[in-house]
């Protein structure tokens, strides 16, 4: 099935041309929101294989945002990737979609956006597990750092399309930034530290020490198996040394 005609298309293409030719805000606002509408009915009225619907708060766009360079070519991109998508798509390349739609819409000032799946499109964590030959453990680990995971009543929480996001390195990546997106717009810094230390909790009661180098200083970081423990280990030390200052302000005891 073709979303596009070719007709829409061009005129869509010229349209966007001259908005941001001419500089004309109010031009710019309407074609990026028929874009973002296009790609919103899409979602919905495509993928009822996968989706029940789409939630999303108020969307007021951000001026400096929607009259970049980077949205012009968000818009551009958008519009060819609309003449030559042809449906049915694999669950890869709707993860994909899914994921650049809720990634355009926060970059437009988006405060936040849901996704309701269908109930026969969501996995349980044991099903996704077997699927990338990981532990259930190490699958929990993955949910904390982004993989898709959604509330449910029932046991099926993973959407299918995680499985082979996860094994793409770009979009697996995306993906987690994302999720850090969304945690960063609901925590406070006093609740992010105090989650920080529970995940610190947990590498010391591992490796049965209080500090990344003290658990690694006779390793040899690049020779380790999996040195994913001392990075995130690491990272969230670093983290937490960055949000105290911030809380109690940069000055050090004795300064003047």
């Amino acid at each position: 099935m073709i979303i596009m005609s070719t007709a829409i298309y061009e005129e869509t293409k010229k349209d966007i041309a001259e908005a941001y030719s001419s500089h004309n805000k109010s031009k710019i606002a309407k074609e990026t929101s028929f874009i973002f509408n296009q790609l919103f009915v899409t979602m919905l009225s495509s993928f009822k294989d996968r989706l029940i619907g789409i939630s999303i708060e108020s969307l007021d766009f951000k001026e400096d945002y929607i009259t970049s360079v980077k949205n012009h070519e968000n818009l551009s991109e958008w519009l060819d990737r609309f003449y030559d998508l042809t449906l049915p798509l694999s669950d890869l390349e709707f993860g994909k979609l899914k994921i650049d739609f809720e990634y355009w819409y926060y970059q437009l000032g988006g405060k936040e956006i849901h996704f309701l799946y269908r109930e026969d499109y969501l996995l349980k964590p044991n099903e996704v597990a077997k699927e990338l030959g990981i532990s259930t453990v190490t699958l929990n680990k993955y949910i904390k750092q982004g993989l898709e995971c959604v509330d449910t009543k029932n046991h099926n929480k993973i959407p299918k399309h995680s499985i082979d996001i996860w094994k793409d390195s770009f979009y697996s990546i995306k993906m987690q930034m994302l999720y850090q997106e969304k945690k960063m717009r609901k925590q406070t810094p006093h609740d992010r530290i105090q989650e920080i230390n529970q995940e610190l909790l947990e590498f010391q009661l591992k490796y049965k020490k209080k500090k990344c180098d003290e658990a690694f200083i006779d390793c040899n970081i690049n020779e380790l198996d999996d040195p994913s423990d001392y990075f995130e280990w690491r990272d969230l030390e670093e983290e937490k040394e960055t949000l105290i200052s911030k809380l109690i302000g940069s000055t050090e005891p004795g300064d003047k």
